[in-house]
């Protein structure tokens, strides 16, 4: 793996360094057999070489500073808005919550402006010959291996164009994803092209609008929530005053919408 790594608690350029030791033939006959038919499905495959396995692509992760080994967390995968960086990854854990989730940010695929940073452009989502979901996929497989992650509790969420970013991922593969964030998105048409909206049916994903945001921009969401709705897909809009900083204390309401999800989730 050579994907550079920057976090909280661990710093390396390379997940190897991150693997516990581990012997499967330890494990009881029953954990064992388990673990066995895992390594043996897609979520077990990782590829050794090719595109995906040898990319660099910049990424960032967040593990709580008293991480429990016996814990299953949440993974909460973010892509950051423009002019902003994988960076911005541990600011916003830190204003989220700083125990409750494990965190994953990937930079984005275009240079920024003047302004600086990076942004998303979701039309050629990405990298190289590499596709922005292989990456992804194969960057969660690896952090599954290296920490305690809840497969069934990974949530996206983005600011911005980010939040357009993850809108398209989670409608591309809805199976991958537990939900999603989108926080004041541009309301990109591409989000949502072409995609089989059916498979969202019942999705959770919240969505905060500003009411300082523009009549184009707005126009865009109301289409986009339409969409989601028709498509069966549970939505709840969070009016805000101003347009929400992913790394201030307001992100905090985030913490108790994924806690529900995960308490209605248990309940099923």
């Amino acid at each position: 793996m050579f994907n550079r790594v920057r976090s909280l608690s661990v710093s390396s350029d390379d997940f190897a360094v991150l693997l516990p030791d581990f012997d499967a033939e330890q494990l009881p006959t029953e954990l064992r057999e388990l673990h066995d038919s895992w390594a043996a499905s897609a979520d077990g495959e990782l590829p050794d070489s090719g595109p995906v396995a040898e990319s660099d692509w910049p990424v960032a992760i967040f593990v709580p500073e008293r991480y429990e080994e016996r814990y299953a967390y949440p993974l909460i995968i973010w892509f950051h808005g423009n002019y902003a960086s994988e960076d911005q990854l541990e600011d916003v854990m830190m204003a989220v919550s700083q125990q409750n989730y494990c965190g994953l940010a990937l930079r984005a695929n275009r240079l920024g402006d003047l302004m600086g940073g990076y942004r998303w452009n979701i039309s050629g989502a990405q990298f190289g010959s590499v596709p922005f979901s292989d990456l992804l996929r194969t960057t969660t497989c690896r952090l599954r291996r290296a920490f305690h992650i809840h497969s069934e509790r990974i949530f996206l969420a983005g600011s911005g164009s980010g939040a357009d970013a993850s809108l398209q991922m989670l409608a591309r593969h809805p199976d991958w994803f537990a939900g999603t964030i989108l926080l004041d998105p541009d309301g990109d048409p591409e989000a949502l092209k072409a995609e089989r909206l059916t498979a969202l049916r019942g999705k959770p994903l919240l969505q905060t609008i500003s009411r300082r945001t523009s009549n184009e921009q707005l126009a865009r969401n109301v289409e986009s929530v339409r969409l989601l709705r028709s498509a069966g897909a549970s939505v709840q809009i969070e009016l805000t005053d101003q347009v929400t900083d992913p790394t201030s204390p307001d992100v905090r309401f985030l913490d108790q919408w994924i806690m529900d999800q995960m308490r209605r989730a248990a309940l099923v």
